[in-house]
C-alpha cells in the first residue's frame, strides 16, 4: 500500500513540475514576442507585412539602443534615421508602405528600449 502511494505521489510531483515548466516557457515566449511589438493593435496588413516590419524594426532598434547607450547618448529613439524612415526590410510585395512603417516603428521602439537596457 505504501509503495502505491509513493508511486502516486511521485507521478503527481512529476506532472506538477511538468505543468510548471510548460507554463513558464509559454510565458517567456510571450514576453519575447511582446518585446518585438506583437502586442500592438492590429493596424491591418498581411501577417507577413506585420511580422517582417516588427522584426526588422526590433532588430534595428536594439542595435541603435545599444549604440546610443555605449556612446553615452541620451535615450531617444525618435532621433534615429532608421526610425524616421522606417523602411528597412520593406518591399512593395508586402503591401502598404505606411502600414509597414507603423509596425516597424512599434518594433523599433521596443528594440531600442531593450538595447538601451542592455538586452
Amino acid at each position: 500500500m505504501k509503495s502505491n502511494r509513493r508511486e502516486w505521489l511521485k507521478t503527481v510531483s512529476v506532472l506538477t513540475l511538468a505543468l510548471f515548466l510548460v507554463a513558464t516557457a509559454g510565458s517567456s515566449m510571450a514576453q519575447r514576442a511582446a518585446k518585438r511589438g506583437r502586442g500592438n493593435p492590429n493596424w491591418g496588413g498581411s501577417t507577413e507585412l506585420r511580422e517582417t516590419a516588427l522584426q526588422s524594426g526590433y532588430d534595428e532598434g536594439i542595435k541603435a539602443g545599444r549604440n546610443d547607450r555605449s556612446h553615452g547618448e541620451r535615450f531617444n529613439y525618435t532621433d534615429e534615421s532608421e526610425y524616421k524612415v522606417a523602411t528597412t526590410g520593406y518591399s512593395a510585395s508586402l503591401g502598404d508602405k505606411t502600414t509597414y512603417q507603423r509596425y516597424f516603428r512599434a518594433g523599433f521602439e521596443n528594440g531600442y528600449r531593450d538595447g538601451w537596457n542592455g538586452y
